[in-house]
């Protein structure tokens, strides 16, 4: 599982550098950039703090880890988008 998660958070870290290469050529819109970035970081934070997670599992029980975990990431991502979103239209001249 752990192995699981450290792909996850490659890829995650592929496809934030794709997108952010792909909106520096300005080939994305403000939503979509925002929602893509969003998710990517989110995948990313959540394989770190579930492979955490998993490492301490012993402490606590397994089910309660990951209702905090996956929690924590879906918080995370809504704060992520909408501070994105919010941010004003480049001009795509």
């Amino acid at each position: 599982m752990l192995t699981l998660l450290m792909i996850a958070g490659a890829m995650s870290i592929v496809s934030a550098t794709t997108v952010l290469w792909i909106h520096g050529r300005r080939m994305l819109h403000q939503r979509i950039f925002a929602l893509l970035v969003s998710f990517a970081v989110t995948v990313i934070l959540f394989s770190l703090i579930a492979w955490a997670a998993a490492a301490i599992a012993a402490i606590a029980p397994l089910s309660l880890t990951w209702v905090f975990v996956g929690t924590l990431a879906v918080l995370f991502a809504l704060r992520l988008y909408r501070e994105l979103r919010a941010l004003p239209e480049m001009d795509l001249r």
